[in-house]
């Protein structure tokens, strides 16, 4: 029997086109310093040049990241001051005082896989040492702490739409200074909406899964630098600016939060501390699992119809690896697996039947070689 392939990026279903359009989009889209371009990387490079940061200025940044970001401050003239963070991921206090120079201008905080930092705080404390705060929530739309949306505590804050709706591209941008807009004409989204399209019949039909899984060229998709800046005038899609009204659902949240808990129940003792419990206002992109065999697992669930995604493997590299050992292991133990709202019920029980079997068969093949058996 052939296997539906179920992979983390939210894919598009082919009923969208029979949606209406919604009047009442969520924050931030209907804020009046809310601007739209092609990618994250490209909202924080021009948010950066409306905050007036430039050739000189340093921004205290995470060491556990995923590298364009970085790529974006530096190629925006920032200085990063990286910070390790404590292991629930939040900034340490002592650890961001010690880092700060007269040069110091911003802190910089991620909202990992939707689940939200602190920001109350961290606006009060960069407020009392005149910083700015950078929020960056591209992988936590519609999430929210202590019941206000995030992005909203920030002097500028950023969202990858994409990464919570099956759209081609698109990223929110937004903050109470002036931003500019998108300058370059918006390219059609046709051939992603395609992949979307289809990612979305391949989570629902075996033999589409394994005869797209054959056609795909998994080099050609991740060819280039993934850093890369790119042109950071570039608008979204023309597929995304049609689709966006009709795709957004103010729920997806709610049902990315319960497919995250039937996750936990069944796979709690792989899942990293920080995400070991699900906040009320949180609206997870992947459920997090830790492994030292990150490969063999990533291999196997691949097999068994599950695309898990290879998490932030590689940083950005003007980080000092040697002094950020914590960031370096997470990178080598994490993998996120479907969460997002498209999946069924039976879609969540499958991913957690193949991760236990996955690391049931690892962990029972590696005792054995402990034991002397497989020689």
């Amino acid at each position: 029997m052939k296997t539906p392939r179920l992979a983390v990026w939210p894919p598009l279903p082919l009923r969208i086109y029979t949606r209406r359009p919604s009047v009442h989009l969520p924050f931030p889209l209907h804020e009046p310093n809310c601007r739209l371009f092609a990618r994250a990387r490209h909202a924080l490079w021009q948010g950066t040049q409306a905050l007036g940061l430039g050739a000189g200025d340093e921004i205290l940044a995470p060491a556990y990241h995923h590298g364009s970001e970085i790529e974006a401050l530096c190629q925006a003239g920032l200085t990063c001051r990286f910070y390790e963070a404590t292991e629930t991921l939040a900034p340490d206090a002592q650890e961001l005082e010690k880092l700060l120079s007269p040069r110091t201008r911003a802190l910089y905080i991620i909202h990992y896989l939707g689940f939200p930092q602190d920001a109350g705080r961290w606006r009060t404390w960069c407020d009392r040492r005149g910083l700015f705060l950078i929020e960056d929530a591209a992988q936590a739309w519609l999430a929210a702490v202590d019941g206000r949306l995030l992005g909203s505590f920030g002097d500028l804050a950023f969202f990858c739409l994409y990464k919570t709706f099956g759209l081609p591209d698109g990223s929110a941008l937004v903050s109470p200074r002036p931003l500019p807009g998108a300058q370059a004409q918006p390219c059609s989204g046709l051939p992603q909406l395609g992949v979307r399209h289809v990612e979305w019949l391949m989570a629902r039909s075996g033999w589409l899964a394994e005869f797209g899984t054959r056609r795909r060229h998994p080099a050609a998709q991740h060819s280039g630098d993934p850093f890369s800046l790119g042109d950071p005038h570039s608008p979204p899609s023309s597929a995304t600016s049609f689709l966006l009204s009709r795709v957004v659902d103010t729920e997806a949240a709610a049902q990315r939060r319960r497919h995250y808990h039937l996750l936990l129940e069944r796979l709690a003792e792989y899942v990293p501390a920080p995400f070991a419990h699900v906040p009320a206002g949180a609206s997870p992109f992947a459920f997090p699992i830790e492994t030292d065999q990150k490969a063999a697992v990533l291999a196997r669930l691949t097999r068994d119809g599950v695309a898990a995604l290879d998490f932030w493997s590689v940083g950005h590299p003007s980080l000092p690896v040697a002094q950020c050992p914590q960031a370096t292991l997470r990178r080598s133990r994490t993998i996120g697996l479907p969460v997002h709202q498209e999946l069924r019920i039976d879609d969540v029980e499958r991913i957690a039947r193949a991760v236990r079997d996955t690391m049931e068969d690892l962990l029972g093949t590696r005792r054995m070689l402990r034991r002397g058996y497989g020689s």
